[in-house]
């Protein structure tokens, strides 16, 4: 491991459990196509974007939400969702963070959010 790697695994564990850490990095499910993948995403995103001082966990946490739901991706909703919770977001702040989004990127994905929150929600009660 390299010290970008490193400090993106670090990094990941504000937003993660270690052993959810450690299973993002032995259950990759893309590594028969796209092994270095895994790898770009804890060196880059975690190891240089996410590790930068000036926000904590979250509030980085709350953007990314924000973030993947404007892009309408459901997956990764879920993950941020559950990692937000991790961070120690409140469901109030989520669901507020969502609703500030409807005169932005309208109705649709927002309920469609609000559901995956609201599953996301449950599965961690």
């Amino acid at each position: 491991m390299n010290e970008r790697f490193t400090k993106g695994f670090e990094t990941i564990k504000q937003y993660v459990t270690t052993e959810e850490a450690a299973r993002m990095i032995e259950a990759d499910a893309l590594a028969d196509i796209a092994p270095d993948l895994r790898k770009m995403i804890i060196e880059f995103a975690y190891g240089d974007v996410y590790s930068r001082p000036g926000l904590d966990a979250k509030s980085r946490a709350l953007v990314v939400i924000t973030a993947v739901v404007t892009q309408g991706a459901a997956p990764q909703t879920k993950t941020h969702i559950k990692r937000g919770l991790h961070t120690g977001l409140a469901q109030t702040e989520i669901v507020e963070a969502l609703l500030q989004l409807v005169p932005y990127i309208g109705f649709p994905r927002v309920q469609n959010a609000l559901t995956i929150a609201q599953q996301v929600f449950k599965e961690e009660a």
